[in-house]
């Protein structure tokens, strides 16, 4: 088995931009707003297509199917690819909105999964502020309350921004993207968003999104809010490395490459997002090239791999 690349998945969104053309130079329409590109992705609303090499046009679930050990590593399965990860462009606010654990999607959304995240701010305009969780105290009584008199802004945690910040927003922490920020998001394999607030905003035909309070309501963790992780970088032979986030559903690490670094992979698959510069993957059979905005998934069978260049990725595996 190879390293896997894919081909992008776009979705527009009502709040998205052209940050991906702009910074990535991904083929878009200019009156398109893209608001995420999906990098990779085994999910039941999208599943990513391999970009080149001997898996050439198959979709990552059959490939996961039938080469399940190499891809994964002795004695692992899962149902489907267990990470999705995306890069948003949030040209203006997303929803507020919270997810659903394992446990409450499981019995509610068809046996789906809860969905825990991380997030990478690639860039962010002065002052981009994030939503992460509640304001200390928030009850669930005066969150309803403050939701019927569309003033939900005042129990709001919010966080301001920049270039290189890490968050971890864990299932029922109430969150939101403001405007202005790119982010890269790690995440559990899972689609599942419940919407609380959005603003009133309508789409070009005038209607106004479906909101989930009701679900919402079931799911919110009242204590939980987040603030920003400063990453703490390690020097090492041909860059540094920063662990960003460790957690049961991902482990995440920065890695700021000059030169070239080598890596293992005795315990399954890594996938390496590529957020800056130009990356040389390379293995005892061969080379594959990762441009900024793409993920390449090393598989477990690998054993070891080298990295070239000069960039900024993130590189993410399962415990």
């Amino acid at each position: 088995m190879e390293p896997l690349k894919f081909k992008p998945i776009f979705m527009e969104r009502i709040w998205g931009g052209t940050a991906l053309k702009e910074k990535f130079g991904f083929d878009i329409p200019e009156n398109k707003k893209i608001g995420e590109l999906w990098t990779v992705s085994d999910n039941r609303t999208a599943v990513s297509v391999i970009d080149g090499g001997n898996f050439d046009g198959k979709k990552i679930s059959e490939i996961a199917s039938e080469f399940a050990e190499s891809l994964y590593g002795k004695g692992k399965k899962y149902e489907r690819f267990p990470l999705l990860i995306k890069i948003i462009d949030a040209q203006d606010k997303l929803s507020v909105q919270v997810h659903p654990d394992d446990e409450y999607a499981y019995k509610h959304e068809n046996g789906d999964l809860g969905k825990t995240e991380m997030w990478y701010i690639i860039d962010a305009k002065p002052g981009a502020k994030l939503i992460c969780g509640l304001k200390e105290g928030t009850t669930k009584d005066e969150f309803v309350r403050l939701l019927k008199e569309e003033r939900l802004e005042e129990c709001l945690n919010e966080i301001e921004v920049e270039a290189g910040d890490v968050v971890y927003i864990p299932a029922g922490m109430v969150h939101a993207i403001g405007e202005g920020i790119l982010i890269c998001e790690i995440q559990q394999n899972s689609d599942l968003t419940y919407r609380v607030y959005d603003y009133n905003r309508v789409d070009d035909k005038g209607r106004k999104r479906e909101l989930h309070i009701e679900k919402a309501l079931d799911v919110i963790n009242f204590e939980l809010k987040s603030d920003k992780i400063v990453p703490v970088f390690e020097k090492v032979e041909g860059g540094n490395i920063a662990k960003a986030v460790e957690s049961q559903y991902f482990n995440v690490y920065i890695v700021h490459l000059d030169g070239q670094m080598e890596f293992e992979t005795p315990n399954g698959f890594e996938a390496l997002t590529l957020v800056e510069g130009t990356l040389e993957v390379e293995w005892e059979k061969g080379t594959k090239i990762v441009k900024a905005g793409e993920t390449i998934v090393i598989p477990a069978s690998l054993n070891k791999y080298r990295v070239k260049g000069k960039s900024k990725f993130l590189k993410a595996n399962v415990p």
